[in-house]
């Protein structure tokens, strides 16, 4: 079975890095959010308990009942302008807004925390009568207006603002395609500004029901046509009558249903400055049962039920609120009674004329979340930058080490005399630099053995076979100076021609020095082939040997009149054998002199290649055979006569062996002038 592909230490290393500060930015964001919160809590708590206060002191509804103040008094007794303000007081909070800015000033502290940001609160204000049956709820939508009647109208008696109040139901058409309804045009209008200015004046023809007014036939002028009505009458008009009389304004059709209420008894009224609410509800879960909006929840929940579960002058209804950071939702409810000359001594209260009910919802933690977005946002980068710094380092001074360790070793350790100069500042990729660079010198040592065994095993597998070819190259090799001395010697035994006595033992002596080299050489070159010779590897400059070996050959050059050319680049140290690698290149000059016409030219360069470094000896000389150049490094071979002379035929099978223990190569090549002889070595 295949096993699953593993995952690679930097990715393992960027999850467990990234779920890390993931975490701890998580938890940290998280405890910010609660502790902000509360903050936010404590705030929308305090507006949320004065709100039963406002929406009572914006109504005015408390003065209608003090007899003591008769204008006051007066007005309460009119029930379309009590209802007006009931309708008024719902629609100036259908929307309530709490602004953070300035808040904590006041305490003598900011927060940093908390950007300046204002909290929507989700209301719902109601009306009941004294029986607890709903007068009027946040959940409906309605118009309502000041209004003149026909005769004020054309009599041109209408007031700054009309002396009577009524409203209209709005919500038809809003359940299903609204844009097909009566009232688009007007719930467009208000989308946005929240008013109805685009409007000012409507004529509406219909029949009330108590103070409601049924529409059947609407005409509105807006505000372009009235201001250009009012330009056209000069700049200036008494009235809105005054230029209906003359003629100015152009009353423009909303919907007319005149056919469908044939059967009832319709007036003409004139609106001044019609004012409207569009509620939109929000679902919310409230003790486990799911509510389509607030106002529902407050209807359902019938507050001033049995008149008792109010008090008398407004309080906060806490028994029936939710209070936790995720909601906050607040009940509150006022009594309205007329006490003129009841008598409390009884321990009962007056019967009550209204009911206010009011609930006001918010969600601190969301508020909390909104107003820490900026801060999210930027520790949030700051988290990802960290991360990104932290994976970079650990990626450079960890993940990178053991990367390239591992390509070394699949590889093969072909870059081992690579170097890594990082300056490593955590311990283990440093002891594992450490201990690579240790690795290095082993395996170089290593790879020095491996290279004489292998040179070893290949002279056992062809021991046979060289030890013929090798027998038979000494018996021919010796059997010329033997013949000498065998035949020089027999005439000194003979007295034969005793006056050259002395000329038979020089040559005696020559040929026995000649065999004597011969014998050495070929030791030298057995214990090469046999891999029983150790290197004694250290550095030096190759430039600098290359100098003092032609420096001795130098009476020999001069004697041929050569002329030689060097290239050879300073210091250029290598790390090997230096005097087996001076034997192999006074081999090669020897051979380039040996075989250089006279007065021609020698070119000697030393150079770096690619992983290795090349030294080579060019001569002018005839160009050789291919069967001579794939020969010319093996034991006692010797090209065609023009080319043979003194000499052993093993200098260069003696240099190649010495180069091979190197680890390196050997090359003979023809060139446009003559015969190179090269030989590289590892770098």
């Amino acid at each position: 079975m295949k096993g699953r592909k593993k995952r690679s230490s930097l990715t393992a290393v960027s999850i467990l890095l990234g779920l890390a500060l993931g975490l701890i930015w998580l938890t940290a964001m998280a405890c910010l959010t609660v502790v902000t919160a509360q903050e936010i809590y404590d705030k929308l708590f305090e507006a949320s308990d004065g709100f039963l206060d406002r929406a009572d002191s914006y109504s005015d509804l408390s003065r209608f009942y003090d007899k003591n103040r008769s204008s006051y008094g007066q007005q309460g007794e009119r029930p379309d302008l009590v209802e007006y303000q009931m309708l008024d007081t719902i629609a100036a909070y259908s929307r309530y807004t709490v602004s953070s800015y300035g808040y904590y000033e006041r305490y003598g502290r900011r927060s940093k925390l908390i950007r300046d940001v204002d909290y929507l609160m989700e209301t719902a204000v109601l009306f009941y009568d004294g029986k607890g049956n709903l007068l009027h709820s946040s959940g409906d939508d309605i118009m309502y207006f000041s209004y003149w009647t026909q005769a004020e109208w054309e009599a041109g008696e209408e007031p700054d603002s009309g002396s009577h109040y009524g409203w209209v139901d709005i919500s038809e058409g809003k359940d299903g395609d609204w844009q097909e309804g009566p009232w688009p045009r007007f719930r467009s209008a208000y989308a946005g500004v929240r008013n109805l200015y685009s409007y000012p004046l409507l004529r509406v023809t219909g029949y009330f029901e108590g103070s409601e007014l049924k529409p059947v036939v609407l005409h509105y002028v807006g505000e372009p046509q009235l201001w250009h009505a009012v330009e056209e009458a000069g700049g200036h008009a008494d009235s809105y009558s005054e230029l209906d009389r003359a003629g100015r304004l152009e009353w423009e059709l909303q919907f007319d249903r005149s056919g469908e209420f044939a059967d009832k008894e319709l007036v003409t009224v004139y609106v001044d400055q019609p004012r409207m609410w569009d509620y939109e509800g929000v679902p919310l879960t409230y003790q486990g049962t799911e509510y389509e909006s607030l106002a529902q929840l407050a209807e359902i929940l019938d507050i001033p039920e049995g008149g008792a579960a109010v008090p008398q002058w407004g309080d906060h209804l806490f028994g029936l609120g939710v209070f936790s950071p995720n909601e906050l939702l607040v009940f509150g409810g006022y009594r309205y009674t007329d006490d003129e000359g009841f008598d409390y001594s009884t321990g009962e209260l007056p019967e009550a004329d209204f009911y206010l009910v009011t609930a006001i919802r918010s969600h601190p933690l969301r508020c909390a979340v909104s107003a820490l977005r900026n801060l999210y946002l930027v520790t949030g980068l700051l988290t990802l930058i960290l991360f990104l710094l932290v994976r970079g380092s650990i990626k450079r001074r960890l993940v990178t080490p053991l990367r390239r360790l591992r390509g070394e070793m699949d590889t093969g350790w072909k870059s081992l005399y690579g170097e890594w100069d990082e300056d490593h500042i955590w311990a283990e990729p440093y002891s594992l630099i450490q201990h690579y660079r240790e690795t290095q010198e082993t395996l170089r040592a290593q790879k020095d053995e491996v290279a004489r065994l292998q040179t070893a095993l290949g002279y056992a597998k062809n021991a046979e076979e060289n030890r013929r070819r090798m027998t038979s190259n000494i018996a021919h090799e010796l059997k010329t100076p033997l013949a000498v001395i065998h035949s020089y010697a027999e005439g000194l035994k003979e007295h034969i021609a005793e006056d050259k006595r002395d000329q038979y033992l020089d040559i005696i002596l020559a040929e026995t020095e000649r065999t004597d080299g011969m014998v050495l050489e070929l030791l030298d070159l057995s214990r090469l082939e046999a891999g029983k010779v150790k290197l004694s590897r250290e550095e030096f400059s190759l430039t600098q040997l290359t100098k003092s070996v032609f420096e001795r050959l130098e009476m020999a050059a001069k004697a041929k009149d050569l002329h030689i050319r060097y290239d050879l680049p300073e210091p250029f140290p290598v790390t090997a054998d230096e005097a087996r690698l001076a034997q192999v290149i006074e081999n090669f000059a020897t051979n380039a002199i040996k075989y250089s016409p006279l007065g021609g030219a020698m070119a000697v360069r030393v150079q770096r290649g690619y992983q290795a470094l090349i030294f080579s000896v060019e001569n002018e000389s005839e160009p050789l055979s291919a069967e001579t150049l794939t020969k010319v490094w093996d034991s006692f071979y010797r090209a065609d006569e023009s080319r043979s002379g003194p000499g052993t035929g093993l200098g260069l099978a003696i240099a190649k062996s010495i180069v091979e223990l190197h680890g390196g190569k050997c090359f003979a090549r023809n060139t446009e002038g003559g015969v190179e002889f090269s030989f590289t070595l590892p770098c």
